[in-house]
């Protein structure tokens, strides 16, 4: 093991050559430093009471000790360091550094001889955080989930906001940069926080366990937890010559802490009814949709590497079991798998509260179930559905119900939609879970006990609409924005979200689900959509990671023939199905997306796709190919894998788009 373990006087100093660490005992304080210049100076923790006293680790005495550890991670050394504070309580720093990898980790405990409580953990504060030099220094600010058209953002260090679970400091001209956030989603909703400096300075870098507000959907303080050991998120500190590289990194650690759901059969591809008909949904539509994809669609390419699905949405429940039993039985007879649609953890009643949960026998009532405060109240609505408690008996039994019709109507799919209403802080019924995280995993893990056999043989998928981001181990896929539909900028908008959290692709969920496909118009929006439009969607659909699914009204000819002219491209189908996201070339747009993503395909090629986000203007750029991540030097061969052109390319790259004009290409490198 290659880690340097020196017991100073004062303190310890660990160095794996690439993060060093340095903690000043009888201080309460460490610095940690990156090979890459980016340092946090005086580094501390500390945690609130339940009773609002405040710890902290520079307000007392501290011992130390280490000890080797070998893990998933790789072997490494742990840093435990105790902090005396009043009345038997301590404060219990931990610090996981491993042998050659540019990150560490840390988790801050409060511990007691008797049961206390926090609801807020300072996992880390570092009180200056150092860049180094910095053309154009960014603050990656992260949703804490995908409702409300929320987007991420590349901001200027002068406005900066809280960011949720991850967020990221970096130069966005050199993309030297670091990379945070919480890798254990268990029991808290993690903050990051700063405050701007003189020059290349943060002051107050703060990652807390314990937040809520508007953009986590809260109207509740975060919820106690309470023990005799009392332990924040893990947190990810890791430091690259590459930002991408190191929210990649950080990913994979989620993906190690709590692996994806299992799927091995390939891109999920096939139709959604919601932008097509939403609430028009019925058994002729719906059967008559998949009639379409398998008769015009699949035989040219328009399928995944097992079978394609057709997907009911909201509003299913207008057919009647009969209907849907013969719905789900056509789909399967055209050798296709049927989905459909569910929100587990919200009621969409309104006021009128006092009707019977299905599935209990009479014995609650919706009042009964709805997540209340401490008084009691109801809590207020969220997109206009109230918040469910995933852990009320009577749910479950509704869920249990639900989940046993799904299975036994014939559909091996689910979309699961608002789900970020069951990590609203409340009130639970069940009293050992006291946060809205705790409340989550408590009713998705009842979800998946539910589907565990079909889970098991991968004979069932879940999809995720409207999420959290974390945890994430109960699905296969998530949407990665909110609903997106068929103009330039919808598809401006997903790949905003695409742009900066690609790398949650294949890491934290099997696949990103781009939403759903809309190629000439939507029930919200019935003036035709350019044909480029039409084609943006689909192309930036394809480099999601990606889930395929197309929402159009197979009832309009119009819809059909231009469906039948964009989906069966097999060359960028081939793209879709494997499943693998594009990156970003550039991080510097702010609340906007990026207009360039490329993909590589072994040391000598890459995929590139560009988008003009203008419907009105055409668009030329001039792209550097050493940007791109190929050789400056070397001369590549280029393919148009929509109007099949090629070409040759060397050092840089002109591409003409036209209005609302996507194009997606090969580069392969030349034999010298």
């Amino acid at each position: 093991m290659s880690i340097l373990l020196e017991r100073e006087k004062d303190g310890y100093h660990l160095s794996n050559g690439v993060v060093t660490l340095d903690y000043r005992l009888g201080e309460g304080t460490c610095d940690i430093r990156g090979f890459n210049g980016f340092s946090l100076k005086r580094l501390h923790s500390g945690a609130r009471l339940a009773d609002g006293v405040w710890l902290d680790t520079r307000e007392g005495g501290q011992k130390a000790w280490t000890e080797e550890i070998q893990d998933a991670f790789g072997k490494g050394y742990l840093l435990r360091v105790e902090t005396a504070a009043d009345n038997d309580r301590t404060l219990l720093q931990q610090f996981l550094i491993y042998d050659k990898l540019p990150y560490l980790m840390m988790e801050t405990f409060l511990k007691a001889k008797e049961r206390i409580g926090s609801n807020e953990i300072l996992v880390y504060e570092a009180e200056t955080f150092e860049l180094p030099a910095s053309e154009d220094p960014r603050f990656l600010f992260t949703p804490f989930d995908n409702d409300d058209f929320v987007r991420y953002a590349a901001l200027p260090l002068k406005e900066l906001r809280e960011s949720y679970e991850v967020g990221a400091v970096y130069d966005a001209v050199s993309r030297n940069g670091f990379v945070t956030g919480s890798v254990t989603h268990d029991l808290w909703k993690t903050g990051i926080t700063a405050q701007p400096g003189e020059g290349p300075v943060l002051e107050g870098f703060r990652v807390v366990s314990g937040v809520t507000s508007r953009l986590t959907r809260d109207t509740l303080p975060h919820g106690t937890v309470f023990g005799t050991s009392v332990g924040s998120a893990r947190i990810f500190l890791g430091f690259y010559e590459d930002y991408r590289d190191g929210l990649e990194a950080y990913g994979k650690a989620n993906g190690v802490m709590a692996p994806p759901l299992k799927w091995d059969h390939g891109v999920p591809v096939g139709w959604n009814s919601w932008a097509a008909v939403a609430t028009e949904i019925d058994y002729r539509v719906y059967t008559g949709a998949s009639d379409f994809v398998k008769e015009s669609l699949e035989t040219q390419g328009f399928q995944g590497d097992e079978k394609v699905y057709i997907n009911f949405d909201s509003f299913w429940n207008s057919l009647s079991e009969e209907e849907l039993m013969a719905a789900a039985k056509h789909v399967h007879g055209n050798g296709q798998i049927p989905g459909i649609y569910t929100t587990p953890f919200t009621f969409w009643g309104g006021t009128n509260t006092e009707g019977e949960v299905p599935g209990t026998n009479g014995q609650y009532r919706w009042k009964d179930i709805l997540l209340k405060d401490s008084e009691g109240n109801i809590l207020p609505p969220i997109d206009g559905g109230y918040c469910i408690d995933p852990t009320h008996p009577g749910n479950l039994m509704r869920v249990e119900r639900e989940l046993t019709q799904f299975k036994k109507w014939g559909f091996e799919y689910v979309k699961m939609d608002f789900m970020a209403h069951g990590a609203v802080e409340g009130v639970h019924y069940d009293p050992s879970v006291t946060t809205g995280i705790a409340a989550y995993n408590y009713g998705m893990q009842q979800i998946d006990g539910l589907l565990a056999n079909e889970l098991k043989e991968q004979k069932f998928y879940i999809s995720l609409s409207i999420a959290p981001l974390f945890p994430a181990q109960y699905a296969h896929g998530r949407r990665v924005s909110c609903d997106v539909f068929g103009t330039i900028d919808w598809t401006e908008y997903m790949l905003n979200s695409l742009s900066y959290g690609w790398w949650i692709n294949g890491n934290v969920y099997r696949f990103n689900d781009p939403d759903h496909i809309v190629l000439y118009n939507s029930f919200n929006h019935r003036e035709p959509s350019l044909f480029n439009e039409g084609l943006s969607r689909y192309v930036s659909a394809a480099i999601a990671g990606t889930m395929m699914l197309d929402s159009d009204d197979f009832r309009d000819e119009a819809a059909r023939e231009r469906a039948a002219s964009i989906l069966p491209n097999r060359e960028i189908m081939e793209v879709a199905k494997a499943g693998r996201s594009f990156r970003p070339v550039e991080g510097n747009t702010g609340e906007g997306a990026c207009d360039c993503f490329v993909r590589r395909e072994g040391e000598d090629s890459l995929y590139l796709a560009v988008f003009n986000f203008s419907n009105t203007e055409k668009k030329r750029m001039e792209l550097s190919l050493p940007r791109l991540g190929l050789e400056e030097k070397a001369a590549y061969h280029v393919r148009d894998l929509w109007s099949k052109e090629e070409s040759l390319a060397s050092g840089t790259m002109t591409v003409l788009l036209e209005e609302a004009q996507p194009r997606i290409f090969l580069l392969k490198k030349q034999a010298a």
